[in-house]
Order: C-alpha cells, then structure tokens, then sequence
C-alpha cells in the first residue's frame, strides 16, 4: 500500500540495514509554469533559476530570434577575459564608427580623436547601448570587428550557446546574426559570474573621460531604469539587464534579479515590434518579477532527512531500515503547501531463509507537481537463528510436499 507522510526531520535511532541507490539533486525539476507568461506579448521567454538551473517558466525557448542589443552582453564578456587594465587608453579611429548613424544604431556619443578608456568603453557598451563603445572594444581586443567576432562566437559555443551565431558586436540586425530565449539566459547565467560584469550591467549611470565634445564627460544612463523611472515600471527585484530592439527583434530585455532566496534569469524578447518607442517589454517583465515575488527557493529536504522507513521482522526481534537523503536538495516553487514525500516501499517484510531484495520508488510532490522520484532496493539479510531456520526449513518442505 503506498505510504504518504509530510516532510518532517527524524532522528536516526536504529541501524540503517538499507543497501540504496544514491538520492539525487535534481532528479526531476518542478515543471516549468505557463502561467506566468499569461497575458503576456513576447514571443519568446525564458527564466531559469542561474545557480540550479530549474526552469520556472518559458515559451518558445529554443526557436531562433534576433537578440538585437543583447548581444552587448556577450561583447562586453569578451572584452572582460582579454582587457585587464580599465585604464587602458583606447583612441576612437573612423572605422569604430563609419556606419553607424546610416544604420540609426545607438551610440554612447564618442566621436574619431576621442581617447577614452576601457571603463568608458565597456560602460558605454552596456548602459546606453553604444554601438561606438562596441566597436572601440572590439578593435581593440581583435583588430577588426570580424575578427572579434570569431571570438565571440568561440565563447559562445564554450558557454554552450549551441544555437546561436554572431556577425556583429552591437547587435545590428542580420539574417546570420541570431540566438534562441534559453541560450541568451544562458550567457547571462554564466556572465553574472564575473564581479566586473556585475559591476557594469547593474549600474544605473556612469560618467566618462573627457571627449572632444564633452570635456566634463559623457553622462551614461541605463537604458532599462532610465525607462523604467520616467514611466514609473516597477522592477522588484532585480539587479541588472540588458535591453534591446531591432523592429525585426521587437523589443528584448534580459534580466537577472534576487527574489525570496532565487538567483533569477529571465529574458522576454520580441514584444511590440512595431513600435520603437514601447515600454511593453519593461511592463512584462514588471508583471514577471511581481510574479515571481510569489515563489521561495525551499528546502525540499536536507543532508540525513528520513525518506522512509521499511520493518523487518525476525523470529526474535523486529529492526527498521531508515531511508535518509544524502543531499540537501532546494527548489524554486511557489509559497504555500509544503511538499509530499510518497513511498511504494512495503511497510513491513519478514526475513527468510535467504536475503531477499525488496524494491519501491520515493517521489517529492508538490500540488500535484512532480519535483523528484528515485527507485530504492534494499537488502533484507535472512534469518539467522537457528531453530527459527530450522522451522522454516520444515515448513517449506512440508508445503513442497502438499502437506495440509
């Protein structure tokens, strides 16, 4: 009969007899909850928790988009494992900015003789989004954008973002320049990584060196929180993003933030692609994060907690096989109803003149949602009194024999 009991912590007072499996982290996520996105316009979402990598929500994540001027991210990221010095001196040349107000690409604002330096340049990149501060990054790590970019695509497939192909370093719309919702989160997730990375992207402004044109420097604001504040979007939670649009793109955001315990990752791309000047994206990920307030990372069980517990009956006495997890074992789910454990174990067995090998499945429930299920065999050792053998002997020659 299956056996149902509520997570509890119990000490471990009889010999554990048990031969087990291993209980695994992870073993099966909480499954990913459509209802988050309901109402929502982006085609294309995706939120992971960034240090386990349960999936809390998505839709359509592995088909291809336009990341537009997230690409900035994976710029940036480059830029941090070859130039180590922030005070480097990087003189903006034509070829940094040739282009750029032909494709009405956005720019931090350094003009041909500006002598900036590498902080200028990376914040330039991340914050207002500038194509120029890209590109200055780029010359500067690869000599060419095209050789950059050779770059950003090795990191890429190191990352794992196996469906996704770079040809520029701003994001610029091009057929051949395309990723996919999980892969972009997925280049978050590891970019969150780097303290410098963090550093930049959370930032809400930032002032430059000197140009030509700015001799007190360059004012650079976030284009998320500048939007965010003149519309009056709330964003709880979150720590840092990255925007970004193309009209073949439609509006992007992708976001990390820290809610009740979870380190999130959330991306929302192609919303009101039509419109240049929408906030949707900022609405919906405001109404994602607001969301999201409504879950806790929770300890399903800890290292030592009781699974279960089987009895084995012996002629003289009875002992009892504990089953404890050997992980700490954490999900992201929604407050309210504490988890199930559910056991097909047998309750009891009786020893016998061999071992015997008994064997059930442990499952962690949570309103109706698997989370984690593991099989478990456990060795029963045979009786070993004597005459509690011998009577079993008899007994079963006896019954061999159609005895009544």
């Amino acid at each position: 009969m299956e056996k149902k009991k509520y997570l509890r912590i119990l000490p471990a007072l009889l010999m554990v007899l048990a031969l087990f499996q291993p209980w695994p982290v992870n073993a099966y996520a909480e499954t990913p909850d459509p209802s988050l996105y309901e109402g929502l316009g982006s085609d294309y979402i995706y939120i992971c928790d960034a240090e386990s990598g349960q999936v809390l929500t998505e839709r359509n994540p592995d088909e291809r988009m336009y990341p537009a001027s997230m690409t900035k991210m994976l710029t940036v990221i480059v830029a941090l494992d070859h130039l180590t010095d922030m005070d480097q001196i990087i003189e903006i040349t034509d070829p940094m900015v040739d282009g750029l107000a032909e494709a009405n690409a956005t720019v931090a604002g350094f003009i041909t003789g500006d002598r900036i330096t590498v902080r200028d340049a990376l914040y330039g990149a991340a914050l207002p989004s500038g194509a120029d501060a890209s590109n200055a990054l780029a010359f500067t790590v690869a000599g060419s954008v095209q050789n950059y970019v050779d770059l950003m695509n090795e990191k890429a497939q190191q990352i794992g973002m196996s469906s996704s192909h770079f040809v520029n370093s701003t994001g610029l719309h091009d057929d051949n320049h395309y990723s996919t919702a999980r892969d972009i989160a997925s280049l978050l997730s590891y970019c969150i990584k780097n303290e410098q990375f963090v550093e930049i992207f959370s930032a809400k402004k930032y002032t430059s060196s000197p140009t030509l044109l700015y001799p007190d420097g360059i004012e650079m604001r976030s284009t998320t929180w500048y939007s965010a504040d003149y519309f009056g979007i709330s964003l709880p939670g979150l720590i840092g993003s990255k925007t970004g649009f193309t009209y073949e793109a439609g509006h992007c955001l992708a976001w990390w933030a820290e809610i009740n315990g979870m380190k999130l990752v959330g991306v929302n791309a192609h919303c009101d692609e039509d419109d240049i000047n929408s906030h949707g994206h900022l609405n919906e990920s405001s109404a994602l994060l607001n969301d999201l307030h409504g879950y806790e990372k929770t300890t399903v069980v800890t290292q030592e907690d009781l699974l279960d517990t089987v009895v084995i009956h012996y002629s003289d006495h009875d002992k009892t096989v504990e089953i404890h997890s050997d992980e700490t074992i954490s999900e992201d789910m929604r407050t309210g109803n504490a988890p199930v454990i559910t056991s097909t174990l047998t309750d009891e067995v009786s020893a016998g003149l061999d071992d015997q090998e008994i064997t059930g499945i442990i499952r962690i429930e949570k309103d109706g949602h698997l989370m984690f299920e593991k099989g478990i065999r456990i060795t029963v050792p045979k009786e070993r009194n004597f005459w509690a053998r011998v009577k079993m002997r008899w007994n079963s020659i006896f019954n061999k024999n159609g005895g009544n």
